[in-house]
């Protein structure tokens, strides 16, 4: 279990490599990053932090806090230094940000990515934390990591974000090394993917996650330790006139009521758009042509 140093207030007494950034989303470039980092920490007998901010620098997210602890258990990491991104916070100078690590973390090496950026006005970078590690009164040691890119660009949670938006969601998985997904709760809906044959179940779909492009989906969950691959629609419903954007998962083999329960629902591709159907029977039709496309 991760044990989690709040920014600023508590303190971390065992010698530590920390390492620099948001790790929104924990795609491909952070995971070159922090098996780097692990590797430094055991060669350097340091236990390893991780720095990354409760709900991100605003908007939606890729991972939320509770799914990056999961992803930093990978990178044998020991704690995260957990930082709410604050006004407080993002006026804090660079060497105010430093004097904080240095006061409450027994910090001897620091790492980050080279476009790494910090302080009031975003004006602390990799070159800052260079010269403060040269300084010696210091005692730490500092690593930049090179950037990894897709297709000559820097793979970035921006990036990842509008594959997203966009339903590139194979590779959008593909920088992430995971499927995309969310958690949210099971609610009852109107019935009528029973009544065609295909029950579904209506997910919420959290707030502070970021939204996929609206059409329909393959999706696998695992439920009591069983994996079902499925179908699922994310948005309107125009074949009933229903506007409200919904999340519907329907599940090859899983036909149990699960109202109430929490289900993880991970994006395996992009299917196609959402079309208005001039019957239920066209719709119905066309929900098997999806289920055979994920077989």
């Amino acid at each position: 279990m991760l044990e989690i140093v709040n920014y600023g207030q508590d303190e971390y007494g065992y010698p530590c490599l920390l390492v620099l950034g948001c790790f929104d989303a924990v795609h491909a470039g952070h995971a070159d990053l922090l098996k780097k980092a692990s590797l430094q920490a055991k060669i350097n007998g340091l236990d390893l932090g991780i720095m990354t901010f409760t709900d991100g620098k605003g908007g939606e997210l890729v991972t939320d806090f509770d799914e990056r602890l999961k992803l930093f258990e990978a990178f044998k990491a020991k704690f995260v230094l957990k930082i709410d991104y604050t006004e407080e916070f993002k006026n804090t100078s660079c060497n105010d940000f430093l004097a904080v690590l240095d006061e409450k973390l027994n910090l001897k090496g620091l790492m980050s990515g080279k476009d790494f950026r910090f302080g009031a006005g975003a004006k602390g970078k990799s070159s800052t934390l260079k010269n403060y590690a040269d300084n010696e009164d210091n005692g730490v040691w500092y690593t930049a990591v090179k950037d990894l890119m897709y297709n000559d660009e820097k793979i970035s949670t921006t990036m990842i974000k509008e594959m997203l938006q966009n339903g590139d969601i194979r590779t959008a998985n593909e920088l992430l090394k995971r499927c995309y997904a969310i958690t949210g709760t099971v609610s009852r809906g109107a019935g009528r993917g029973t009544q065609m044959g295909f029950p579904t179940m209506n997910v919420s779909y959290p707030e502070n996650k970021v939204k996929v492009k609206e059409g329909v989906y393959a999706v696998k969950c695992n439920i009591g330790g069983t994996e079902y691959k499925g179908i699922a629609n994310y948005g309107a419903r125009p074949t009933f006139d229903e506007e409200e954007p919904i999340l519907e998962v329907h599940l090859e083999g899983f036909g149990e009521e699960y109202y109430g329960n929490e289900v993880r629902v991970e994006f395996t591709d992009y299917l196609r758009d959402i079309i208005k159907f001039s019957s239920a029977d066209e719709l119905k039709e066309q929900l098997q042509k999806d289920i055979s496309a994920i077989k």
